[in-house]
């Protein structure tokens, strides 16, 4: 004989078909970021596809003379610089039929596909503003300007208004003198106070470890600055700190990596490369590189072929953007040798990179790709497990600006006949990132918050 027990769950099973589903009317935003800085930076409209600035980078010469004497005439010198409008753009559809039956839930479907969408390119033009690349994507089907990770990046000292340092390596665990050390750069290179008119950029977990830092030394409330749009912040020594969630790999890595080589079509020297390859996530930022490989090569005209799968399990499903290759002649000693897009000129996934000693290409020989290698820098190691970076940069658009032509606009599509139940809309915005004075710009790399 079934006891009540039984008899109870025999009852619930025989009804389920019968009992209406309740569904709570408020969405939980599922997929989130930290993403402040796009608003932080000085923004002007701007009316080309390209934005030129100029600069004096020298005065006029002055000094002594003799009784009656005179100098020759002296000059100021002048640069023109450029940066490219890129445009961005998504777009997004719901049915008529979704509309009607989503209405009592969720209102109006449509327009909640629309600020969504609106959110996600916001995250794609701050993640862009600090990992993007232009010169690696711009022959390619999916431009993008270039992020602080290589405008910030001098670090050796180069020639005429280049010559300057404005990273430094952390390569470990941070300390809240590196904070002063990055203000010192700054400063000296720019020769002017930095303080409220600039900003610390980090991710969440790295300030936690500055609060963790400064709090023993406070003896009240840790002071605020606001910022943007009423943004606001702590502060430390007068700077704002604004965080970002595309700073921190977490636990991110790059897959596996096999290596080939070929004695024709390059410039390698004969010698024992080692590589680590790392991928740029949309709406992430730049993921651990993958474990050392090493490729011996013969002769002087060698390639080195490698070869890898698409990065899967990333954040909220983000597909690469970008692959950044370090390369070194002993192991451990990798640096950045160039960015490649991660989709080729077709715009097929790239799963294959060839360094050809001069340039690198994509996914087979026949992808010219650009001549030279882009974004490359000496100075630039691979970033490990933990290690991030923080930048400090301006708040004056004399400084930092991001030009924009159309700043989000919404642009409504119209049905097809093919598809006539079809509400689309599409999403641009024309923008770049204009740092127009790198040494008022610094950067730690590859600290590690230690909390």
């Amino acid at each position: 004989m079934p006891t009540e027990l039984q008899e109870a769950l025999t009852l619930a099973s025989a009804v389920t078909p019968l009992i209406q589903k309740q569904i709570d009317p408020l969405l939980l935003e599922y997929q989130r970021r930290y993403a402040p800085l796009l608003a932080a930076i000085p923004s002007k409209q701007w009316g080309s596809t390209q934005y030129f600035f100029n600069r004096r980078t020298a005065r006029p010469d002055a000094g002594g003379v003799i009784d009656g004497g005179a100098r020759p005439i002296g000059n100021s010198t002048y640069e023109q610089a450029v940066y490219n409008i890129r445009l961005l753009q998504a777009v997004g559809s719901v049915t008529g039929f979704a509309q009607t039956v989503t209405r009592d839930l969720v209102g109006d479907l449509r327009q909640l596909e629309i600020d969504g969408t609106v959110q996600s390119l916001m995250w794609t033009m701050e993640c862009d503003a600090i990992w993007g690349h232009d010169g690696a994507t711009a022959n390619g089907q999916y431009p993008i300007y270039s992020g602080l990770d290589y405008l910030v990046s001098n670090w050796s000292a180069g020639t005429g208004s280049n010559a300057f340092v404005n990273a430094q390596d952390i390569n470990g665990n941070f300390a809240l003198k590196n904070l002063d050390e990055l203000m010192d750069i700054v400063e000296s290179n720019a020769a002017m106070p930095v303080g409220s008119n600039y900003m610390f950029v980090m991710s969440p977990r790295m300030w936690s470890n500055v609060s963790q830092l400064v709090f023993p030394q406070q003896r009240f409330a840790a002071p605020t600055a606001t910022i943007g749009a009423g943004l606001n912040v702590p502060t430390y020594r007068d700077v704002p700190i604004v965080k970002s969630s595309f700073l921190a790999p977490r636990t991110f890595q790059m897959g596996t990596v096999s290596t080939a080589t070929s004695t024709s079509g390059g410039t390698l020297a004969a010698a024992t490369y080692y590589y680590q390859v790392s991928a740029v996530i949309a709406r992430f930022g730049e993921i651990q590189v993958s474990t050392e490989v090493s490729q011996t090569t013969t002769g002087s005209t060698s390639t080195v072929t490698l070869s890898f799968s698409t990065p899967s399990n990333m954040p909220d499903a983000g597909a690469p953007i970008l692959y950044k290759i370090y390369r070194g002649t002993a192991t451990g000693a990798e640096t950045l040798v160039g960015v490649v897009d991660a989709f080729d000129t077709t715009g097929t996934a790239v799963t294959s990179i060839i360094d050809n000693g001069t340039n690198l290409l994509t996914n087979s020989s026949g992808n010219t790709g650009p001549s030279a290698y882009q974004g490359g820098n000496a100075g630039a190691k691979p970033r490990g497990a933990g290690q991030e970076d923080i930048y400090l940069v301006p708040r004056d658009q004399n400084f930092l600006v991001r030009p924009y032509t159309r700043d989000v606009q919404v642009i409504p599509l119209a049905p097809t006949v093919t598809a006539p139940d079809t509400l689309p809309f599409a999403l641009v915005s024309d923008t770049t990132l204009a740092v127009r004075a790198p040494k008022y710009v610094g950067r730690l790399s590859r600290a590690v918050a230690n909390i």
